[in-house]
């Protein structure tokens, strides 16, 4: 999934939030290079964040983060 986000970013063409989050839980279970991260992430910022770009890599990164019970 990662190389067709890179793709369509590089494009300029925005993901959907389903793409995002597909994307984001790639990287976040370690199937990703640090190659692959850097390219998307540049062309995202080359590109223009989008809400629905963000919101669903934040989304996974809440999903994935570890819960602190104070």
């Amino acid at each position: 999934m990662i190389k067709e986000a890179i793709e369509k970013a590089a494009r300029k063409i925005d993901l959907t939030e389903g793409e995002a989050r597909s994307v984001f839980e790639e990287i976040m279970t370690g199937g990703a290079t640090p190659s692959q991260m850097g390219a998307l992430l540049g062309a995202l910022r080359v590109k223009g964040e989008t809400a629905e770009e963000i919101t669903g890599a934040a989304k996974v990164m809440r999903e994935k983060s570890l819960k602190l019970h104070v």
